[in-house]
């Protein structure tokens, strides 16, 4: 009953810690064969569905209902290593489940101060990278100390849960106005953007974009939808919020176009988004350095793939630098490619995008939002191309069972 219980907790775990559903049950597949077990599989962004057993009995069928969760790279990689050791035979299957539920358990340490500090350099990041100028840098910064304070105070109270990107984006999208009329000129939709860029969906838009691909249809669109709903809501909160600013105290100066900062300018920006998802990912000391590989692994594969094949073609060759480079470090030192893969693709995904068009389009202006909303499926599935290519051509290790030869994926 016990090696039932282990597959179970880690499949749960690895939910919980921002695991893709084909990978939650690949690894469910495998440690069951593994521990001698049959077993079938079925997840889904909110629940579990497994029926395992002994070769040859009927086999239970569960139902655990999950929440997906947020990405922490430190605890991902203690439980990687521990589904290896029981897969291998290192460690029993009871104390396995005692070591999955104590990684669960534990939760992620809050450092406060570091997390605003580390949201106050991704808007000032984000801002620089996304062709802000000095002042869209300054006041990025500070609306992202804003950003995270609200989502601070939101872990405190798990009523605000729901609320908390759309109020986030409303607070953040008013304060960004009044900082343009007050005090400083700046390019409103882009600052706000670049504060808000953090709980933007990106990632998990092309995580369901790479499940429908992979024949994960039900994962897939229903991973799609819960995106789709996160970005309206923020979008209503950015027309709220900004709405108000312009209602109570004008518009300010007529919007001009940013001066962007120069080369040097922008490898401080990615220095900063590096500290930032080191922090916000949570990446233990040893992971750090893998995190800033991924980050000039993604923007620098990006922009030589943008010079040869275009925009948004060229994001295709940086998915498959930081996928490679995933797929090394996983082969190299038995860690999960996810340590790389997830702060390089952020820098990818086209979360703004899709905030951008949906603020657009709440203006009325529908013909000059629909731009948005392609750019951002077209972005996503360079992505999911680029992912699915590297696959090919370096494929991360596999630990094949000796008596079902199926292969465990990190």
């Amino acid at each position: 009953m016990s090696r039932q219980k282990f597959v179970l907790a880690l499949g749960r775990a690895m939910h919980a810690l921002g695991s893709p559903s084909y990978r939650v049950e690949d690894a469910m597949v495998a440690c069951s064969r593994a521990l001698g077990l049959d077993g079938a599989f079925f997840a889904t962004p909110t629940a579990l569905f497994a029926a395992v057993g002994e070769p040859g009995d009927e086999a239970k069928t569960t139902l655990i209902r999950v929440v997906p969760g947020d990405h922490d790279l430190g605890r991902l990689a203690q439980l990687y290593g521990i589904r290896d050791r029981v897969v291998k035979g290192a460690l029993p299957p009871e104390q396995g489940l005692l070591e999955v539920e104590a990684v669960l358990a534990a939760g992620g340490r809050e450092w406060p101060v570091r997390d605003l500090c580390a949201q106050a350099l991704v808007g000032a990041g984000a801002a620089a990278l996304l062709g802000g100028g000095g002042a869209e840098v300054a006041v990025g910064a500070i609306a992202g100390l804003l950003a995270g304070a609200i989502g601070l105070l939101a872990r405190r109270r798990p009523s605000l849960g729901d609320v908390q990107a759309a109020l986030t984006c409303a607070l953040v999208a008013f304060a960004v106005r009044c900082a343009g009329v007050f005090w400083l000129p700046i390019h409103v939709p882009l600052t706000t953007v670049a504060a808000v860029i953090v709980l933007l969906p990106g990632l998990s838009f092309t995580t369901a974009l790479a499940e429908l691909s992979m024949r994960h249809l039900a994962a897939g669109s229903a991973r799609l939808m819960g995106t789709l709903a996160v970005f309206v809501t923020m979008a209503i909160g950015v027309g709220l919020g900004d709405t108000l600013a312009v209602k109570c105290f004008g518009a300010g100066a007529p919007l001009a176009a940013p001066a962007p900062l120069g080369d040097g300018w922008l490898v401080l920006a990615l220095l900063a988004n590096w500290l930032a998802f080191a922090v916000l990912l949570r990446a233990t000391p040893r992971q750090a350095p893998w995190v800033l590989f991924a980050v000039l692994a993604g923007y620098g594969g990006a922009r030589l793939g943008a010079a040869w094949l275009g925009g948004e073609l060229g994001v295709v060759l940086g998915a498959m630098a930081v996928s490679a480079l995933g797929n090394l470090h996983a082969r190299w030192l038995r860690q999960p490619a996810a340590i790389v893969r997830t702060p390089g693709l952020l820098l990818l995904v086209p979360g703004s995008l899709g905030l951008s068009g949906l603020t657009t389009a709440l203006s009325g202006d529908f013909a000059a939002s629909a731009p948005f909303a392609f750019r951002m499926l077209l972005i996503g599935g360079a992505i999911v191309a680029g992912l699915l290519f590297a696959g090919v051509v370096l494929p991360p290790p596999l630990d094949v069972e000796p008596d079902s030869r199926r292969p465990v994926r990190p």
